[in-house]
C-alpha cells in the first residue's frame, strides 16, 4: 500500500451547470450549492460537464465512489487518503483526461473518495493538479472561475487593489499557508476553498480570548472530511478576521481540533482553516506554481461587507 499525502477538507452538495459563453478571459460558472460549497463544470474523459467542487485544499483531483461506478472508470492503485478528519484506504480511479475551463490534464490517477453521508450526488473534486500551471481566478460573488494561461504577472491579473501574498506550506501537502489575525492575535491560516465553513482550533480560540463555555457558543454540525469520518464541533462568533489588510468582522466559525492539523505539523499552534464562507466576497487569484496568491474585494460583492 502506497501512502500519499493528499489533503481534502470538506464535502459538497449538487448543482447543475452550463458553460458560460466564450469571452476574452475564458470563464466558467462558479456556483455555491445549498450546503455552501463552490462548484464548477468539469469534463471527464471528454464527457460532461459534471459538477465538481473547486478545492484549493486538495492536492489532487478526486471522484466520488458512485461516479466512478456509474462511469465504469478503471481502477488504479491501492492508496490512503489523508483527509481533514482522518485517513481511509482507497483504490484510485484512472482517468484518460479531466478538463476545466478548457484546461486539460491527461492520464490522471484520481482518488476515489467515499460517497457523502448526506447522499448528495457530487461527481468529484477539482484539486490543485487541475488548477496548477495556470492562474486560477476564483470569484464566488461574480459566479465565475477562470484558468488563465501563463505569460502575465500575478499582480496584473489580480488587479491593482489586490494584496499579494507569498504563501508558506504544510508538511506533506500542497496547501497554501499564510498569516492571519483573529482579534489582533496572529495565527497560521490554510487556504481551503473546499471547506464550506471556516474552522479554528481550540488553541487559536484560547489565545484570541474566546470563552467557548459562553451561551453564544453551541454544539455545531458534524464536520466531515473527504473520508466521511465525523468530528464534533462548537460554533459561535469568533470576532474579526484580518488577512493582508482585508478585514471581515463578526465572523462565525466552527471550533474543531482537526486531525489534519496534527498531520500538517501544526498541532499546538493557533490555526485557522479559511473556508468558502470567508471567501464568498473575495476575488482570489492563485499562482500555484510560484506559491503566491492575490486577495481583493470582488466587484460583485455587496458594499460595506469588507474593509
Amino acid at each position: 500500500m502506497v501512502r500519499v499525502a493528499v489533503r481534502y477538507h470538506l464535502t459538497v452538495g449538487i448543482v447543475v451547470f452550463l458553460i458560460a459563453p466564450t469571452v476574452t478571459e475564458a470563464k466558467v460558472s462558479l456556483s455555491k450549492d445549498s450546503t455552501g460549497h463552490f462548484m464548477a463544470p468539469v469534463f471527464v474523459n471528454g464527457r460532461g460537464p459534471y459538477p465538481f467542487m473547486v478545492d484549493t485544499g486538495a492536492d489532487r483531483s478526486a471522484v466520488y465512489s458512485w461516479f466512478a461506478t456509474a462511469q465504469a472508470l478503471p481502477k488504479g492503485k491501492n492508496s490512503v487518503i489523508s483527509g481533514a478528519t482522518g485517513n481511509a484506504v482507497e483504490t484510485t480511479s484512472t482517468l484518460r483526461s479531466i478538463s476545466l475551463d478548457g484546461h486539460t490534464i491527461k492520464d490522471v490517477d484520481a482518488d476515489t473518495i467515499p460517497d457523502r453521508a448526506d447522499g448528495a450526488k457530487i461527481a468529484g473534486v477539482a484539486g490543485v493538479d487541475l488548477l496548477a500551471n495556470r492562474f486560477a481566478v476564483i470569484d464566488p460573488a461574480c459566479g465565475t472561475l477562470g484558468l488563465l494561461p501563463g505569460g502575465s504577472s500575478l499582480e496584473g491579473i489580480a488587479g491593482k487593489d489586490a494584496a499579494i501574498i507569498n504563501a508558506g506550506s504544510i508538511h506533506g501537502g500542497k496547501q497554501f499557508t499564510f498569516k492571519v489575525t483573529l482579534n489582533r492575535v496572529s495565527g497560521v491560516a490554510i487556504l481551503d476553498s473546499g471547506a464550506r465553513a471556516t474552522i479554528i482550533n481550540t488553541t487559536f480560540a484560547r489565545v484570541a480570548g474566546l470563552n467557548l463555555k459562553a451561551k453564544n457558543f453551541t454544539a455545531g454540525p458534524t464536520t466531515r472530511g473527504a473520508t466521511q469520518q465525523s468530528v464534533s464541533s462548537i460554533v459561535g462568533p469568533i470576532g474579526d478576521v484580518s488577512v493582508a489588510g482585508i478585514v471581515q468582522r463578526n465572523v462565525v466559525a466552527r471550533i474543531v481540533d482537526l486531525p489534519a492539523f496534527d498531520d500538517e505539523s501544526l498541532s499546538g499552534r493557533p490555526v485557522m482553516n479559511v473556508g468558502a464562507d470567508l471567501l464568498r466576497d473575495i476575488r482570489l487569484t492563485v499562482d500555484f506554481d510560484h506559491r503566491r496568491f492575490g486577495l481583493a474585494r470582488s466587484l460583485c460583492a455587496a458594499p460595506n461587507l469588507l474593509k
